[in-house]
This record gives structure tokens, C-alpha cells and sequence, in this order.
């Protein structure tokens, strides 16, 4: 993580933006390693990713948290559970599994703010809305000390205990987001009244994954009848990179929905952001 600009350090899911499974393997092999001035990092054997998505997949076994599939657009539902089809022709099968509550980690508020406060003393109209009104109710948080080291007791404990959900199975396949891409104009919309819920929906099923501190990745599963891009996440225990880049590539390799593209052109009208 050392440097990339933070929020949470402690929450913070970093990881290479690509169009194909191969090319994050690629860039995951120059950004992994061990750093000892990074004190988020931890030392782990190197390992070669894209030797790594050669590697058969027919033996996993895959979970489904219920959780990941509560209140879903209709459209990322279908996209789903086709995914799923595709996918029990790859696999040994699926189950359903539970992960952990993390409902009860506490607020880290301090250690963004802890980070970012000479930044925002100084330029704080740098900051988008979102962060800038984050930021501000961390200035004025009255968590005390005893309290941020609670919620990290907590945060330790649930990440040494998630693996344990994974006994019977490699890896868990989710939708990677709930709803479909809302308007930008919404988005700004909500950002400058203060309103959380679009980001609470968007971020539903991916924000597990930070608070668990294990490898996820999310390849393109479908369109909606209007074009929107569709996700589908696998994700899995602590150092399992390996296997769910594989998953990744078979599924990818099964299906075109990567060579897909948005219908834009030059010619489109672009909606004005109010």
C-alpha cells in the first residue's frame, strides 16, 4: 500500500484495474511482495500469479452467502445466476455458506483522519464532498483512544476468524454490485445533500471484503437491457490470490462478457452534470 493515498489504512483493498484476468495477474506479480516500511504489509512466499491461472479449477467447491444476494436488481439478479450456471460446468459444485457478522468492528474514523489532517487543514476544497464531510465529522469525532483500540481488537479478531468459513470450500462467487450504475447526476446529487444511501447499495457487497482483509476480484458478468456493466466478485481466504485468479480466468474464458463494450460513440449526446 505504501504509496497510495489512503482512506482507511486499515481497510484499504488495493489492487491492479485491468481488462483481462491475465493482465491483473501481470501487474499483481510487481506490486505483491513484502515491504517492511509498509506496516500494513505482511511477509508471505512470492508467488507467480499468471503461472498460477493455468492451474484446473474443476475440483473447487464454491460458497454462497445469502447476504450477497439480498434485495438485487432484477437485471444483476438474472446476470447472477446465469453466471452461477456457467459456473457449476466449471466447478465440483456449490453450496451455501455464511460469512462473518462485521457489523461490530466499530468506527476507524480517527485513522482517516489521522492520516489526511495536514492535507485538509490545508486544502480542504480539494477534497470531493464525500470525503471533505467524512473528513469533518472525523475532526470533531470524541472517540477516545480506548475505543479506536477496541474497534481494531475487534477488526483483528474477525479477520483471523474469517477463514474459517472457507473449511469446505475454495472460494465465494457474489454479485459485485446490488443495483445497476446509477446517473452520475444522482450520485453528485446525494453527495452534495449528504444523503448515503446510492453509496451505501453500491458499496453493500464490496466493503466486506476490506473489513475481511481477504483477496477478491471482479471480472464483467453481464449488461443490463440498457447497457449497463453487470459484476461478478470470487473471493476467498487469507493468500488465496492464486486460486481465485484462476476462477476468474476460467469463468472469463467461458464467456465473451469481457470483449463486450459499452454502445458509445462520438456521436452520443453528453448529459450535462448539474
Amino acid at each position: 500500500i505504501r504509496g497510495i493515498v489512503p482512506l482507511t489504512l486499515s481497510l484499504d483493498h488495493c489492487g491492479p484495474m485491468t481488462r483481462t484476468v491475465e493482465d491483473a495477474a501481470l501487474l499483481l506479480n510487481a506490486m505483491a511482495g513484502y515491504d517492511k516500511l509498509d506496516i500494513t504489509s505482511v511477509e508471505h512466499p512470492k508467488e507467480d500469479y499468471t503461472a498460477a491461472l493455468r492451474q484446473p479449477v474443476a475440483g473447487f467447491r464454491l460458497g454462497i452467502p445469502a447476504y450477497f444476494y439480498d434485495h438485487l436488481d432484477a437485471e444483476v439478479a438474472r446476470s447472477a445466476q446465469e453466471a452461477l450456471k456457467v459456473l457449476s460446468k466449471l466447478t465440483k459444485s456449490t453450496k451455501d455458506v455464511a460469512l462473518p457478522a462485521f457489523t461490530s468492528v466499530g468506527s476507524l474514523g480517527g485513522e482517516t483522519y489521522a492520516y489526511h489532517e495536514e492535507l485538509f487543514k490545508r486544502a480542504a476544497q480539494r477534497y470531493m464532498p464525500p470525503e471533505r464531510r467524512r473528513l469533518e465529522a472525523a475532526s470533531k469525532s470524541t472517540a477516545t483512544a480506548a475505543e479506536y483500540v477496541r474497534a481494531r481488537w475487534s477488526l483483528e479478531l474477525l479477520r483471523r476468524s474469517v477463514d474459517d468459513a472457507f473449511g469446505d470450500v475454495e472460494a465465494v462467487v457474489v454479485p459485485t454490485v446490488r443495483i445497476l450504475p446509477p446517473p452520475l447526476n444522482e450520485m453528485l446529487r446525494e453527495a452534495r445533500e449528504g444523503d448515503l444511501r446510492l453509496l451505501t447499495e453500491i458499496i453493500a457487497n464490496t466493503q466486506p471484503f476490506d473489513v475481511y482483509g481477504i483477496p477478491a476480484v471482479t471480472v464483467p458478468c453481464g449488461f443490463s437491457g440498457s447497457g449497463l456493466p453487470i459484476g461478478l466478485t470470487f473471493a476467498g481466504p487469507r493468500f488465496s490470490e492464486s486460486k481465485i485468479l484462476a476462477l476468474a480466468r476460467a469463468f472469463e474464458q467461458a464467456t465473451d462478457w469481457h470483449k463486450r463494450r459499452p454502445a458509445l460513440s462520438p456521436a452520443m449526446a453528453v448529459p450535462p452534470l448539474v
